[in-house]
């Protein structure tokens, strides 16, 4: 786009959020980000807060380690119907 050309790339756009609120909190997915959406869910409760906790443990030790991307956690990704 810089070069007054249009981008031949197209990003995907999934949005996975686990969202920490006090003693509960809420999971949602979207698949692509922006409408129209095939798949959306959302689920809320005690379950999400262990989940978020655990998820920013595994990211800390990520980045630590230099791994952007693990083995597994692509084809776990790619189970869950989520590609880069």
């Amino acid at each position: 786009m810089l070069d007054g050309e249009e981008s031949s790339a197209k990003g995907t756009f999934h949005a996975i959020c686990l969202a920490d609120m006090g003693d509960t909190g809420a999971a949602f997915l979207a698949m692509p980000q922006t409408p129209p959406r095939n798949v959306t869910w959302f689920k809320k409760g005690k379950w999400v807060r262990f989940a978020n906790i655990t998820f920013e443990k595994y990211f800390i030790r990520k980045m630590r380690t230099g791994n952007s991307e693990p083995v597994y956690e692509k084809y776990v990704l790619k189970t869950l119907g989520i590609e880069r």
